[in-house]
This record gives C-alpha cells, sequence and structure tokens, in this order.
C-alpha cells in the first residue's frame, strides 16, 4: 500500500520510461478525440434516435472503446518501446481517420461536427510525420470520407441527400488538404528547429572543447588545468585527501623540432598523451601545461606512490617499443614531483615542482626527483 501511495498518479498511466510516456501522452490526446466521437453518436442516439439507429451506434462505440483499451494495453507494456514515433502517430492518425469516416456513416445529423474532428486528426500530425506523409494523410482522409459519403447516400438517399453530400466531399477535398499541408509545413519547421538545436549544440560543445582542450594533443589546456587545480586543492582540503602534483618537461624537444620540425614534434607531444592514457588511473589527470611541459595531477596520491606512477610513465615513453613506427623521435622526459601542503598556494606548490623539475634537468635529465 505504502508503494502504491508512493508512486505519482501520472506514472500509474504513463509509466516511466520517457519514450514510452510521450506516446501514451499523444495516445491519451488522441483518445480524448474518440471519447467525444462516441459521446456525440450517444448524444444523437438518446436526443434524435430517429436518424441514429441503436444497433449502429452501439457498434461504433464498442469498436472505438475496445480499441482505445486494446491501444492503451500495448503501449503501455514494453512492446511500446519497439515502436517509432513516426510509426505510432500515423497508425494513430489512420486509425482516427477511419473511426471518423465511420462515425460519418452512422450518424447524418452529426456528420458535419465529424469533419471538423477529422480536420484536428490532420493537425495532429504536425508533431511528428513528414510534409509529404502530412500531405498523404489529408488526401487518404478526403478518400475515406468520400467512400463514407458515396456508400451513404446510396445505402439511405434520404438520410443522406446528395446536394448535402457533393457539398460535404467538396469541403473535405480542398479544406482537408489545405490543412494537411500546414501540418506538414509545422513538421517541417519543427524539424529544421531540431537540426539547428543539433547544430547549436555541437558548436556549444565544440566551443567549449577550445576552450577547456588543448587542440594538438587534446588533453586540458593550462586554463583549464589551473580550474582543475582549485577544484582538486578544496577537495584535498575538506576531504583532508593527499594532492600529488608532478611538472614534466620533454628533454631536449627544441633539437627535435630544429632537426626534424615541427610537425615531428607535434607528433612526440600526441605521444605523450597516447602513452599516459593506459598507466595513469581514471582520477588523475594530465594537462598540455605550455609547450613541451605537461602537469599531472595525481588526487588521493602520497608522493612515494606518485613516485612509482611517473616513472613508470617515464619508463613508457622511453622504450624503444614506443617508438617502433618512429625510432627517430624517441624521447625521454625529466620531472618534478611534490605534493600541496596545507596553508599554501597552489602557485607555491607549482613553484616546488618546477624547482624540483629543475634540479632534474640540471641532474643529468631523463628522471624524476621529488620534493621531501
Amino acid at each position: 500500500m505504502s508503494y502504491l501511495c508512493s508512486i505519482s498518479f501520472g506514472q500509474l498511466v504513463l509509466g516511466s520510461e520517457p519514450r514510452q510516456r510521450k506516446h501514451l501522452r499523444r495516445f491519451l490526446l488522441a483518445a480524448c478525440v474518440y471519447a467525444f466521437s462516441m459521446l456525440l453518436q450517444l448524444h444523437a442516439y438518446f436526443f434524435w434516435s430517429q436518424f441514429a439507429p441503436i444497433s449502429g451506434v452501439i457498434e461504433f462505440v464498442a469498436f472505438m472503446g475496445a480499441t482505445v483499451v486494446v491501444s492503451y494495453a500495448v503501449m503501455r507494456s514494453p512492446l511500446s518501446r519497439r515502436f517509432t514515433d513516426l510509426a505510432v502517430t500515423i497508425v494513430q492518425m489512420v486509425f482516427a481517420i477511419v473511426a471518423l469516416a465511420l462515425a460519418y456513416a452512422i450518424n447524418p445529423h452529426v456528420r458535419g461536427m465529424l469533419l471538423m474532428i477529422v480536420a484536428l486528426v490532420l493537425i495532429y500530425g504536425s508533431f511528428n510525420v513528414t510534409p509529404r506523409g502530412c500531405r498523404q494523410l489529408g488526401w487518404f482522409a478526403v478518400v475515406a470520407l468520400g467512400l463514407s459519403m458515396g456508400l451513404s447516400w446510396m445505402r439511405a438517399p434520404q438520410l443522406f441527400p446528395l446536394f448535402i453530400e457533393s457539398h460535404h466531399f467538396l469541403f473535405s477535398a480542398v479544406v482537408l488538404p489545405t490543412i494537411a499541408a500546414l501540418a506538414g509545413q509545422l513538421s517541417e519547421m519543427r524539424d529544421r528547429l531540431r537540426s539547428q538545436k543539433i547544430e547549436l549544440s555541437g558548436a556549444l560543445e565544440r566551443i567549449r572543447l577550445l576552450a577547456t582542450r588543448d587542440e594538438l594533443t587534446g588533453l586540458p589546456n593550462r586554463r583549464h588545468a589551473q580550474d582543475l587545480l582549485a577544484l582538486q586543492a578544496t577537495r584535498a582540503q575538506s576531504d583532508q585527501a593527499p594532492l600529488t602534483l608532478c611538472l614534466i618537461d620533454i628533454d631536449h624537444f627544441k633539437r627535435v623540432n630544429d632537426t626534424l620540425g615541427h610537425a615531428a614534434g607535434d607528433e612526440v607531444l600526441r605521444m605523450v598523451g597516447r602513452v599516459a592514457k593506459p598507466v595513469l588511473r581514471d582520477t588523475d589527470v594530465l594537462t598540455r601545461w605550455g609547450g613541451e611541459e605537461f602537469l599531472l595531477l595525481l588526487p588521493d596520491t602520497h608522493l612515494a606512490d606518485a613516485e612509482l606512477v611517473v616513472e613508470r610513465l617515464r619508463a613508457r615513453l622511453a622504450s624503444v617499443e614506443t617508438w617502433s613506427d618512429r625510432p627517430e623521435l624517441r624521447v625521454t622526459f625529466s620531472g618534478g614531483i611534490t605534493s600541496h601542503r596545507e596553508g599554501e598556494t597552489m602557485q607555491e606548490t607549482i613553484a616546488r615542482a618546477d624547482d624540483m623539475l629543475y634540479r632534474a634537468k640540471t641532474a643529468g635529465r631523463d628522471r624524476v626527483l621529488v620534493a621531501a
């Protein structure tokens, strides 16, 4: 009982899966039109019984009611997840047009009002149907109503006079395709807006990447690295967790550019990012600090563990296997490791790492030094 109370009425009726909820909302909107059509037939029978045979009314109401219940059960089941939005919309529209054409033939006294409901059904196509599909449904409605009008006149000319039916058909042949065409234009506008929204989202994502990513290596750039430093420093202070960082500099990088060209230098920088990916943890972040310098952030990592990680990265980059395709590009790096200390700024921490990097360079390069 308490479980049922915790579920909202909307969840009970529409379910919790977003796509299913969307299908059911539109179906229930259409079901309101069906319900109105059934009420209209019942009202006509009770007030104008001489025009509405009870057998036809009962059959129509029973058919429509059963169809609505069965359709709801199918759409409420997991089967609805296999349906496309377009298929659901077209099936509902075709059924509604056929049902209204049948209703037209049952009760001549309300047939003019039913034509307005058919127009409403065609507007429903602007939600999902393509412009061409809307036009086709418009002419389908004309054909369905035309058959209903013609058969009704042939069956009961006294109730469906030719003069009135011909005018109703002319109205349908002119107005319904026009409404369908307008619905198609709305559908086209909707698709265009959707495409523009996707393009805008893509452009914003590209701008975000340009603002936060280094274009050459794909790593976070210096600006983003500074944001990450501030974030990690705050987190380390609140969680009382260690934060270690390492400044890395490619050894003799200028020589690579001077002797092999800048394209070769770019390949070396990209290789650093590729080599680091399988070595580092998901929480570790390697950033392009500038030029041939990289900053490695190691959250929740003590100095000894950080040294093992950086040494593993250094050995991987310097290995012959890494450069088997371009042995002439093989490089090493020097690094300076330190931990962020309580009460100091990140600039002070980076300065200490930079000092250890300078010492590593002075000591002969291809090594990592740790600030105790």
